[in-house]
């Protein structure tokens, strides 16, 4: 092994075992007795999987897909306590740092690489949750895992079918973690078939990319069936598509499409005022099926009586996407001044991104191209419904991967000093 590639693996071992060590520390320090945020959601449906069930006919919704309750059912038998679990998502952490790294590291080199793979480690939305039994840490492992493997398998001169699989793999697993991806992967097999007759010099790539896509989507059949047996629709990914859709269309005085839970509508005095409770206990309770047209069916009421204040919900929900802000009847959070010192550089830096990549758009390898159109599509279609960073910090992985390829390979910055100036060159 050549001294820079020995170098290279050192600083790859050094990420991942420094990543794992500081949530571990997190965790300890972090460490609760209660469970806080979506902790209890995912405790309980993984109880009932550890007992052969996913729902009960008095809770019958199903918010979430099963990859992250199959992980915690799996530490449950063995009998690993609260902390234990919450331990867990250190190796998640950890190896989306790895993952990142080698994704970026064959297009942009290793600075970049260590750059991206920090920010999928540090970033405070996931030092924040991480800690916790919440969803972000596998998925922002299996993203990294996905980017890492799609990008291989697609860019190898022969079919690699160890890197077809493994990409599938975390596609479906993240899928199974976080349901909107199963949109994603739909909207994205139905592009590339677009595409297949007009972009023939890449019809190979393409073709892998297709099956990558089709064997994630196969993956998460047996929930979708899951799903046709208890609601009786087809491509069923969730229950509460229309709850999201209701809250992100509400246009009333002080809201902006932020969403409430159904304690907060039915007991905050500025919700209960703007007749949330009414409408929450006349259609809330419904059967689950029923209850989904019913909101669905207010939110197309609200867009067609208010198309103008729907589009300011959807300008603010971008704000809570990428800061956090701004939110309804709520005080602001100091966590919104941190959000704002990164992720206000992290969206000058893609905006750059964008420009010179369509400038040179030309010189992009299609596989990257391809990983920014899921990119669009994930953040298009989450912006249609209430968001919070950490739905946005996700995908990170393949923003980032993304964004190296394209300034590392365009643009240069010289610093020569005295006196300090600074040159950037696009070439």
């Amino acid at each position: 092994m050549s001294e820079a590639k020995s170098a290279t693996r050192s600083l790859e071992f050094l990420l991942l075992g420094g990543t794992l060590l500081f949530y571990i520390a997190v965790t300890l320090l972090a460490n609760r007795p209660d469970l806080i945020w979506d902790e209890g959601r995912y405790l309980w449906f993984a109880k009932n999987l550890t007992q052969g069930f996913y729902v009960t006919p008095e809770k019958p919704d199903l918010i979430n897909g099963p990859g992250y309750p199959l992980v915690l059912a799996g530490l449950l038998l063995v009998k690993m306590p609260l902390l234990g679990l919450r331990l867990f998502n250190a190796v998640f952490m950890a190896l989306a740092a790895w993952f990142s790294f080698r994704a970026v590291l064959p297009y942009a080199g290793k600075r970049w690489a260590l750059g991206v793979a920090l920010v999928s480690a540090l970033h405070p939305s996931l030092v924040r949750t991480a800690p916790y039994l919440m969803s972000e840490a596998l998925s922002i492992g299996c993203i990294a895992g996905f980017a890492w493997a799609f990008t291989a398998a697609l860019r190898a001169e022969k079919a690699r079918w160890s890197l077809v699989l493994a990409a599938a793999f975390a596609l479906g697993w993240l899928t199974l973690s976080r349901v909107f991806f199963g949109n994603v992967i739909m909207a994205s097999i139905g592009f590339l078939v677009l595409l297949l007759p007009f972009w023939k010099s890449q019809r190979g790539v393409l073709m892998r990319a297709l099956a990558v896509l089709a064997l994630a989507f196969v993956m998460c059949v047996p929930w979708l069936a899951y799903t046709k047996a208890k609601t009786g629709d087809t491509l069923c990914w969730s229950t509460n598509g229309g709850e999201l859709l209701y809250w992100a269309t509400s246009t009333h005085e002080g809201e902006n499409g932020h969403w409430f839970s159904e304690e907060d509508a039915q007991n905050k005095p500025e919700i209960v005022a703007n007749g949330h409770r009414d409408f929450y206990q006349a259609n809330y309770y419904l059967p689950v099926k029923e209850r989904e047209a019913a909101l669905k069916k207010k939110a197309l009421e609200n867009i067609r009586a208010n198309p103008k204040g729907v589009l300011k919900n959807w300008l603010s929900n971008w704000g809570r996407l990428i800061f956090g802000v701004p939110r309804s009847y709520q005080a602001e959070e100091l966590i919104t001044l941190v959000l704002v010192a990164v992720n206000g550089p992290l969206v000058l830096a893609v905006l750059i991104a964008l420009w010179v990549g369509w400038r040179y758009r030309g010189t992009l390898p299609a596989e990257i191209l391809i990983l920014a159109l899921m990119t669009f599509i994930y953040l298009g279609g989450t912006s249609l419904l209430p968001g919070l960073p950490r739905y946005t910090i996700i995908v990170w992985p393949w923003i980032g991967l993304g964004l190296a390829t394209i300034l590392s390979r365009h643009l240069k910055v010289s610093l020569s000093p005295p006196p300090l100036s600074s040159k950037f060159r696009f070439i």
